[in-house]
């Protein structure tokens, strides 16, 4: 004969088995159908496709946004053109185009540039290639890699240039700027452009 007392707890316990078996049952049969079932995982994958393409669009806009202010408070206008040319020792011709530019927030005046484009620099480029000649730079940028005379060295480069800053000179001139008055002068060879290499 048993003792009802022992009974009852082991009827719980496998009603509480039973229980969480049909619950463990239930929730992988909603695992597997989510996972099997595309139509169902579809809504999840739109959801966050939208979030990727939001976060891209917003990012393209931001970067629009820099870059029309950079160019706006950066931007640089050519206020003077100079052609140069000479004749090399050797009887060959070079010839070079640079554009002068200053920043739109410090306008070069209007006279000075009248005045730089009006120049005649017909025989500039002959006297900066002869002072260059007798005067090559005693520092460039490849001195410790590339002999002075190697092609490929930037004597030639470094030699035009203090050149030019002694026959192309503009008149002095100040912008008053946010930091106070202010001055900046910039300048580019055009494509093409090959008055060093006559100092090779």
């Amino acid at each position: 004969m048993h003792d009802g007392s022992r009974v009852a707890p082991r009827r719980g316990r496998e009603r509480g088995a039973l229980a969480e078996t049909h619950a463990y049952r239930s929730l992988r049969k909603d695992a597997l159908i989510a996972h099997h079932d595309p139509i169902q995982a579809e809504p999840a994958r739109r959801r966050r496709r939208l979030r990727w393409l939001t976060g891209l669009a917003a990012t393209a806009v931001l970067l629009l946004v820099a870059v029309a202010v950079l160019t706006q408070r950066f931007g640089y206008t050519t206020n003077v053109t100079i052609p140069l040319s000479y004749v090399s020792d050797s009887g060959q011709t070079y010839s070079c185009t640079y554009d002068y530019r200053t920043p739109d927030r410090l306008p070069m005046p209007a006279a000075i540039a009248e005045q730089m484009n009006e120049r005649d620099w017909s025989g500039t480029g002959q006297l900066i290639y002869d002072w260059a000649k007798t005067h090559p730079a005693e520092h460039w940028t490849t001195e410790e890699d590339l002999p002075a005379d190697d092609p490929r060295s930037t004597r030639a480069d470094a030699s035009w240039g203090l050149a030019m800053d002694r026959y192309v000179t503009f008149p002095p001139w100040l912008v008053d700027g946010e930091s106070g008055a202010e001055y900046e002068l910039r300048w580019e060879a055009r494509p093409g452009s090959d008055c060093e290499d006559g100092l090779r």
